[in-house]
């Protein structure tokens, strides 16, 4: 992950105006920055959406392709996840640098998001044991600043929200062989519920107080962090700890208690932006890059 090198003066600095709730940047403790959310911006994709977090830029596309069911779970679709860390976003990622931060963000995103608490996979079967949909979700690391697991499962959100799935029809002859059948209708489709998507709050300790949508520089005066998926309802669905240093277990239950608050709070925002946009139809901005 991007990291800076920040002297003991610059650490002291930032600790005790955290601990005063008065950020580097003007924040407060339990604010984001400004973030920044567009969908469909990649023309040959299913559904995809760029998010800016701060200077954190994350580009995600969903592609719907057919494959065969899972044994253990025939009646269900399943989501794929690959994250790619771009070079230019940091200098840490030449090479292969940045191959196990996307194994760790891939795996993160797969225990999240693939359940039918989170989607129903049920909408993506076709037919049971030989058809069903697989959306893979292509995560692209553009410019890191700090907090990337929040920008990505916001991302991800988003556009799984502007997903659409082909209608399909299976149609079986009189020798039983079956054929399946696409709508030439683009707008017949399906939409995804994503009402259940959790996001990700990023919960960083730093001295004795802790924050939310922590910048690089503030990441380099902590040693541990909790991430904590959270519905729009303040539904947990998982916590994970990462860092070297160790958490008491008081801290750990305000700093959960933080993160429903926050992620409620942001989840309501998001689905009004993406609302907003959608209204709009063919009369919105098109500001993406790649068209």
């Amino acid at each position: 992950m991007a990291s800076v090198t920040l002297s003991e003066a610059e650490k002291v600095y930032i600790a005790h105006g955290i601990q005063e709730d008065l950020r580097v940047d003007g924040r407060g403790c339990e604010d984001y920055r400004c973030i920044e959310v567009e969908t469909d911006v990649v023309s040959n994709t299913s559904g995809s959406a760029r998010v800016k977090l701060g200077h954190t830029d994350i580009l995600v596309g969903v592609k719907a392709e057919m494959a065969i069911p899972k044994h253990d779970r025939p009646y269900e679709g399943y989501l794929e996840f690959f994250v790619d860390c771009s070079a230019n976003a940091t200098p840490e990622f030449e090479g292969r640098g940045g191959e196990e931060l996307g194994t760790e963000i891939s795996n993160t995103l797969f225990r999240i998001f693939n359940s039918n608490s989170c989607l129903d996979l049920k909408s993506l079967c076709i037919h049971p044991g030989e058809h069903c949909w697989v959306l893979y979700v292509d995560v692209l690391l553009l410019e890191c600043d700090g907090n990337l697991f929040d920008a990505i499962s916001i991302a991800a959100k988003a556009a799984l929200f502007n997903t659409r799935i082909p209608k399909v029809r299976v149609l079986e002859d009189e020798e039983g062989s079956k054929e399946i059948e696409l709508s030439d209708d683009p707008f017949d489709c399906i939409q995804l519920n994503v009402e259940n998507v959790p996001c990700i709050i990023t919960v960083t300790k730093i001295g004795h107080r802790h924050v939310v949508d922590a910048t690089v520089q503030e990441e380099a005066c902590s040693l541990a962090s909790l991430l904590i998926s959270v519905t729009s309802k303040g539904v947990l669905t998982c916590v994970r700890k990462v860092g070297t240093g160790s958490l008491d277990p008081e801290s750990i239950f305000e700093m959960i208690e933080t993160g429903k608050r926050v992620g409620k709070s942001l989840h309501v925002s998001l689905q009004d932006a993406l609302n907003k946009e959608e209204s709009m139809g063919k009369k919105r901005l098109k500001v993406g890059f790649l068209r």
